[in-house]
């Protein structure tokens, strides 16, 4: 671990036999509702989160929306293994990769079929609208979210290939430029959530995906075994603008079919929050299928790659156990609002250091990390220099919390000594 003044550079054990999860933070609000439709759509899609309106795609602000191509989870799809390549809240607009990693990232090939594929996705997305309405002051904001593209063409590397007799130039992308009012929503941590690239890109049923978006969003929220998160597959359907049977045992078979059904891909499936647990069961009147959702606690073991050394060791040399390691680790949540207010108030860079605040927070647990924040808070509002700066010395003050023995008379509010 390395301090270089601003920020916390983390040198993370490495395993062969192990990569590191694919991690992307996109707009909130693309993961509370049924934003992205599961099927191609001809037209706009007008989609209420909270009190915003999206109309998704499907018209142009001059007018002559025709040829407006509107969006759905495969172009989700291609803008989230774009937003791969984007630093965490990186203030540019620019996003550098190639169309082979592009590729890679979105289907593990950039085969002939698929590059085809993603390619045309991508123009869609340089040509597609969003407009967003706030329904309190009916302000509406219309924007594109890929700007432009970065390509060069140039002569063909092999000279006896087709392409070359053919007069034709190969394409080469260097990148894109994110419109800025899709970067000024990257640009707001406040209104991001985190997506597995990995798990999300395991399902293969776009139908799946575009459920798996908002629902664990729905299921999280004070819903058990017990007690589920509830919709009709007729209305689940309809919200992510999904062909609906007309007969009930045939919209069950949507979801039961085939040894890859959308329930054996979604039910067990991974989250931030925790597993992901779906069934089926029938309506009270017996005219429909009903979904129940609901999240089970991550009990799986963390990788220890994911964990840094550091915090490891200072925390394994406190005393404690690995087991108690691994069980604080496989609760690894994403900050709180309140807890990012308190980084923001205390002048801390969180943007480049979150996944070690986020391994803090597991280790010291809720009040203890809460209390360190709310002091560090304490320390900026009242003019209290630090020694390099605020982030350098909430990440001493961590480290010490982390590193000292537990005892159950220890204060949970004593501050640790100043960096």
């Amino acid at each position: 671990m390395e301090d270089d003044g601003n920020s916390l550079i983390v040198r993370e054990p490495s395993l062969p036999t192990f990569r590191e999860p694919i991690r992307v933070l996109a707009p909130k609000d693309y993961f509370l509702g049924p934003v992205f439709a599961a099927t191609p759509q001809k037209r706009p899609r007008q989609v209420m989160v909270g009190d915003r309106e999206y109309v998704i795609g499907g018209f142009h602000p001059m007018g002559g929306n025709d040829h407006a191509p509107a969006l759905d989870v495969r172009h989700a799809r291609v803008i989230f293994s774009l937003l791969s390549f984007r630093s965490d809240y990186d203030d540019t607009c620019l996003v550098r990769f190639s169309f082979n990693e592009l590729c890679g990232r979105y289907a593990k090939s950039n085969g002939g079929s698929y590059a085809r594929a993603i390619q045309n996705l991508v123009r869609d997305l340089t040509n597609a609208f969003i407009r967003i309405t706030d329904t309190k002051t009916n302000v509406s904001h219309e924007f594109r979210l890929i700007e432009r593209m970065d390509i060069e063409k140039r002569p063909p590397r092999r000279r006896d290939s087709k392409l070359a007799l053919s007069g034709q130039r190969e394409m080469w992308f260097n990148g894109c430029t994110l419109s800025p009012e899709f970067a000024g929503l990257l640009s707001n941590f406040k209104d991001l959530m985190e997506l597995n690239l990995d798990v999300f890109n395991s399902i293969t049923s776009p139908l799946a995906q575009a459920i798996f978006l908002f629902l664990p969003s729905r299921a999280y929220h004070h819903h058990t075994e017990n007690d589920p998160f509830e919709i009709t597959l007729t209305n689940l359907l309809q919200q992510v603008s999904a062909p609906v049977p007309s007969l009930k045992w045939l919209r069950r078979k949507l979801f039961v079919q085939n040894s890859r059904s959308i329930l054996k891909q979604l039910d067990g499936i991974e989250t931030l929050s925790g597993i992901l647990r779906i069934k089926l069961a029938d309506t009270a009147d017996g005219s429909d299928c009903k979904l129940q959702a609901w999240m089970e606690k991550n009990t799986r073991k963390p990788k220890a790659a994911l964990a840094n050394l550091k915090l490891v060791t200072a925390y394994l040399a406190s005393g404690r156990t690995r087991e108690q390691l691994e069980h604080s680790l496989a609760n690894i949540r994403p900050l709180s609002d309140y807890e990012i207010d308190l980084l923001s108030l205390a002048k801390v860079e969180y943007g480049k250091n979150r996944r070690f605040f986020e391994q803090a927070k597991a280790l010291l647990k809720e009040v203890r990390f809460i209390t360190l924040l709310a002091e560090a808070k304490g320390d900026e509002q009242e003019g209290r220099k630090a020694r390099k700066n605020p982030t350098a010395r909430l990440i001493y003050r961590i480290m010490q919390a982390i590193s000292t023995p537990p005892h159950p008379l220890r204060q949970m509010g004593n501050t640790c000594l100043d960096n």
